[in-house]
């Protein structure tokens, strides 16, 4: 329990934070299968590619906004992208 007003503040904080960024993780991790399974599933390229770039849009946002480390973001875009190409082709 905190000691002073300040320190149940930033308890309150901390806990909104977590919060947010938990739900945010999970709606990445959601858009990454979207996009796999559209691929896996032989979806027509238009529907693979916007599923693909709407991830990749959210993993950006995400880094941008310290959610997630840039350079996770970056190698998460990076993995998402070579296991998209390799089920197309």
């Amino acid at each position: 329990m905190a000691n002073t007003k300040s320190a149940a503040k930033n308890a309150r904080k901390a806990a909104r934070r977590h919060t947010l960024r938990v739900s945010v993780k999970s709606e990445l991790k959601t858009l990454r299968k979207k996009a796999i399974t559209a691929a896996e599933t032989k979806k027509p390229a238009g529907e693979v590619a916007e599923a693909t770039k709407e991830a990749i849009k959210k993993f950006a946002k995400a880094a941008s906004n310290k959610i997630i480390h840039p350079k996770t973001a970056a190698r998460k875009i990076s993995r998402l992208t070579k296991a998209i190409n390799r089920l197309q082709n």
